[in-house]
């Protein structure tokens, strides 16, 4: 009970410090992102992977963090930061979901159906689920790392997953924004940045088309 309340305490004072000294304004202000960024240096790249972390483990919006690594720091550079940052945060919010409030997140979203389908897709599915939904968006990023801390699933597995199944759109959405800070908006951009979008459409319908198991999850978890 103690690690529970400690835990709500602590993830309140998070949240509204974040809203109250402007961190969420801070972090969905790309141009001024970008700049404090470039300013930092290589202390930036720091910063910029315990921001990721911060907005894996506390649910706050970062959808634009590879964009702005994209920006500041290039394609390659910016989607590794990414990649490293949110992989870090999401094994955080797994051990946290895991070890530290298990049972609160079991009392408050226990009966959420979101929650009972990622279970019960593990359950079913072992790590074929894992994959589907970390590839396929068919539930919110940002809460399946605790989610799937209810199940079975070990660190290990649920972490190098979620590693590898982030790494390609990360590197896409930095590649595309580092490639219109550079070239700006041309024919040759336009090009890329189609066979980008393709190619993450790929990414998410390959899984179903080789696969029969996840095939029939898409159709059923989709509903």
């Amino acid at each position: 009970m103690k690690k529970i309340i400690t835990f709500i305490v602590f993830v309140l004072i998070v949240i509204l410090s974040a809203y109250q000294f402007g961190l969420v304004d801070f972090l969905t202000d790309i141009a001024g992102l970008r700049e404090y960024l470039e300013n930092l240096g290589w202390w930036g790249y720091l910063i910029f992977i315990v921001l990721s972390i911060v907005v894996a483990v506390f649910l706050l919006p970062g959808q634009f963090l590879a964009i702005v690594g994209g920006l500041a720091y290039g394609g390659f550079i910016g989607g590794l930061l990414t990649v490293i940052g949110a992989s870090i945060g999401a094994s955080i919010s797994f051990v946290i979901g895991k070890y530290v409030a298990r049972d609160y997140i079991l009392q408050r979203f226990g009966n959420d159906p979101t929650f009972q389908k990622i279970e019960q897709g593990v359950r079913d599915n072992g790590l074929s689920f894992l994959i589907f939904t970390r590839l396929v968006p068919v539930f919110p990023f940002a809460i399946q790392s605790y989610a799937y801390a209810m199940t079975p699933m070990s660190l290990k597995k649920f972490s190098l997953i979620s590693c590898l199944t982030m790494m390609p759109a990360s590197f896409i959405y930095a590649f595309m924004a580092s490639e219109i800070a550079a070239k700006g908006v041309s024919l040759t951009l336009l090009i890329e940045l189609t066979a980008a979008g393709i190619l993450l459409a790929l990414l998410a319908y390959l899984p179903k088309r080789i696969s029969k198991k996840i095939n029939r999850l898409s159709s059923e978890y989709k509903k």
